[in-house]
């Protein structure tokens, strides 16, 4: 019952994200681009006042670091399905070597 309870009234207790706590949001290591876009989401439907396509966008790239910022840069304007299909495809480069994340660059410009 009373975990019935917390659950009608959640909404009354927790904090809503503004467009703030959305550039805060961070992609952890460990996490996917896909678990990161679906927990970015899932935060980004509950910011007050409610964000428009454009703008869902434009706080999504803004999120990201690094290479993931620089690429999806490139993509403003497009939908955020679009964007979660370039994260992947970015992260699937860094997987394979094809694409060098800024970690790594910075990690071989400290060691010359």
């Amino acid at each position: 019952m009373v975990k019935d309870f917390m659950n009608h009234f959640r909404l009354n207790i927790e904090n809503t994200p503004d467009r703030f706590a959305l550039l805060n949001l961070q992609k952890k290591p460990s996490k996917s681009v896909q678990e990161y876009a679906r927990r970015w989401r899932t935060e980004a439907a509950r910011a007050q006042p409610p964000l428009d396509d454009s703008e869902l966008t434009k706080y999504f790239i803004r999120a990201h670091e690094g290479i993931y910022f620089e690429k999806m840069m490139g993509m403003m304007g497009q939908k955020f399905p679009e964007l979660v299909k370039m994260g992947d495809f970015l992260e699937e480069g860094i997987k394979f070597g094809k694409v060098q994340s800024m970690e790594t660059l910075q990690a071989a410009s400290k060691a010359i």
